[in-house]
């Protein structure tokens, strides 16, 4: 398609026009050798002539072509599906007004998304009925008390599953819906305090939540008590991946094992000061700091509801988990796992940028009885972004874990 077809095509795109409802800006998208300019206003994309108006763009964002190729390719290879991400790793850069661009991210991705034009297999209507069941339980744990809502479905054995940060059990339900692994195992899910539907902890007041890797392992703990679940596998991605990981070491005997997504020895340069600042919207900032790190070409659907998730996110509880998972050190908890200790399977999705696979791969070959899988279509994501792709990683690393039990009883 060439260079100007592409960028043509964007303004009538339906997914651009649903998120240009309240912008005013005027940004310029530029290569080596061309040029485009949008103003948004009033609800309607369009595209401008350069030197059309009374003022020129308020930013612009900067490739060399060969950049731009490999960006707007219909299947990017991972690490170049975001701009945002290599605005971050200096392929791109930004010129003009840098705030401006940072309130618009999710303008600037719809409108790069669009050009790309990824023809992602989807599904409009889920395969599955949700069938989760519903229910409260009153935790108490070092978090402090709070009514936490918990999911289940299917049955066999257990999977006790946790969120990503910011997120909750809702990213779960991909997998009842999308695939058939309810049919051989139990699937229960638990929304943190705050989050989802999940009370806040009685007397804490608003934006007062903090967590650390301690505390993360006792409500998980505490949880599994409440729910009087025997011996559970522990299934978590991202933040709940370490989480996973330092709960399964620290309580060998309370946990059948764990798959652990999306995790290395430890993480950085996932906090920065403008998921808190006043003047850029957390509802669309937060969602588009996660959106990148997912593979294009899920379906979009799906990809669709993590954005949303994100979106609904409440004040401050996504920084105030990155500030946790950035606490997160595997050498706090490594000479507590030896060969006798219940099977740890970790899982990368090879379009994660911010938790790459070599991270994981090395996270595994430090833990003694540990396995690894890549999953080389999914990204930070896995089982949310495309449940029915993830389900067969799941299932193999389930197998993994029942193959190595704890040598340690």
């Amino acid at each position: 398609m060439a260079m100007s077809d592409r960028w043509d095509q964007v303004v009538a795109d339906s997914h651009v026009g649903a998120l240009v409802r309240g912008v005013d800006t005027v940004f310029s998208i530029q290569g080596s050798s061309w040029t485009v300019v949008f103003s948004v206003s009033d609800r309607v994309m369009r595209r401008m002539e350069l030197g059309e108006g009374d003022c020129g763009p308020r930013f612009v964002l900067r490739a060399t072509d060969e950049v731009w190729a490999l960006v707007l390719a219909e299947r990017p290879a991972p690490g170049w599906q975001s701009p945002l991400h290599l605005v971050r790793t200096g392929s791109m850069v930004v010129e003009g007004d840098e705030r401006e661009y940072l309130r618009h991210l999710h303008v600037v991705r719809a409108v790069i998304e669009a050009a790309r034009h990824t023809e992602a297999i989807d599904a409009v209507v889920p395969r599955r009925p949700l069938s989760a069941v519903g229910s409260y339980h009153r935790v108490h744990s070092a978090l402090g008390t709070a009514d936490i809502y918990v999911e289940r479905c299917g049955s066999g054995p257990q999977l006790l599953a946790l969120a990503t940060a910011g997120s909750d059990t809702s990213q779960w339900h991909g997998l009842i819906t999308e695939t058939d692994v309810t049919d051989r195992y139990e699937l229960i899910t638990v929304d943190l305090p705050w989050h989802g539907r999940s009370s806040p902890i009685f007397g804490d007041p608003a934006g007062s939540w903090t967590l650390t890797p301690a505390r993360y392992t006792d409500f998980i703990v505490s949880v599994a008590d409440a729910l009087e679940l025997p011996c559970p596998t522990l299934v978590g991605a991202s933040m709940a991946g370490a989480a996973v990981v330092h709960a399964l070491a620290t309580h060998q005997d309370r946990f059948a094992g764990a798959v652990a997504c999306q995790v290395g020895h430890g993480v950085g340069n996932r906090a920065v000061a403008e998921l808190r600042a006043a003047d850029i919207d957390a509802s669309v900032f937060v969602p588009e700091w996660t959106y990148g790190l997912m593979n294009p070409a899920s379906p979009s659907s799906s990809r669709t509801r993590v954005w949303w998730g994100y979106s609904s996110g409440g004040h401050g509880l996504y920084a105030a988990d990155i500030d946790s998972y950035q606490q997160w050190r595997f050498e706090d908890v490594a000479a507590l796992l030896t060969s006798a200790s219940p099977h740890i399977a970790v899982l990368s999705g090879s379009y994660d940028t911010s938790v790459p696979p070599e991270a994981s791969r090395a996270l595994a070959a430090a833990i003694p009885n540990a396995s690894f899988a890549e999953m080389p279509e999914l990204g930070h994501f896995p089982h949310a972004e495309n449940p029915r792709r993830f389900s067969a990683h799941l299932e193999s690393a389930l197998e993994r874990v029942a193959q190595h039990p704890s040598r340690s009883g």
